[in-house]
């Protein structure tokens, strides 16, 4: 995968027709680091990539009904059902919490990308958990900031990260060319989503399940 020197080496190479990255002026380089974050950021944004994919595994500490647990840092949106305890536990919205039974399982997400994000467990008045319960939560990930020359971008395409800081270098400068190259950008990830779309040999994912299936492993005319 590309470094961020490496990104920032492609870009000077077009911009400056010169890619030693030593020769970049300072506020220059800040000022495109900025904009290679923002890029990689906005590849982030655009679909649920399994790249991003990870998993939190916690156990609880006290022995409780209701339980705020601090999600990490890097957290953007669920990937499925919590499960707590070995129970699957839905997800609703805070508003949804008064049209819900006081035994029911499930949880509410809270926070936000600024505060960070939390998730408040509702376990049940008879199911409460016992210290020591796992927790795990499956989620998509935010991409991590780059800041060192070393550090790899995620985005697995990183044509799309040079392409579109160029465009965007151009767009500030009032350069007619960033048109050409944003198109050219939208064109890079485009066929990112059409790739990640489309399953491999091996995946088990070459047809439109059922929610049954999905959620409940239950498939029709086999079990």
């Amino acid at each position: 995968m590309a470094t961020l020197d490496d990104i920032q080496s492609a870009v000077a190479a077009i911009v400056d027709q010169d890619q030693n990255t030593s020769n970049i002026d300072s506020d220059d380089y800040s000022l495109r680091l900025n904009y290679i974050n923002h890029r990689e950021r906005k590849w982030a944004e655009v679909g649920k990539w399994r790249l991003l994919y990870k998993e939190f595994n916690t156990l609880t500490s006290t022995a409780t009904g209701n339980l705020t647990v601090t999600l990490p840092e890097d957290f953007r949106i669920e990937a499925g059902f919590p499960i707590i305890g070995g129970t699957e536990h839905p997800i609703v919205v805070g508003t949804q919490k008064g049209q819900k039974d006081a035994s029911d399982n499930y949880v509410v997400m809270g926070g936000n990308s600024n505060s960070g994000y939390s998730m408040t467990i509702h376990s049940g008045t008879n199911a409460a958990l016992s210290s020591g319960a796992s927790i795990f939560v499956n989620y998509y990930s935010f991409p991590t900031s780059l800041a060192s020359p070393t550090n790899v971008i995620t985005c697995p395409n990183p044509e799309y990260i040079i392409t579109g800081t160029v465009a965007d270098i151009w767009e500030a400068r009032e350069d007619a060319r960033f048109q050409l190259k944003k198109d050219e950008a939208d064109v890079i990830l485009k066929d990112m989503l059409e790739f990640e779309m489309t399953p491999s040999e091996g995946a088990d994912n070459d047809r439109v399940k059922s929610v049954d299936e999905t959620r409940h492993h239950f498939r029709w005319g086999r079990d």
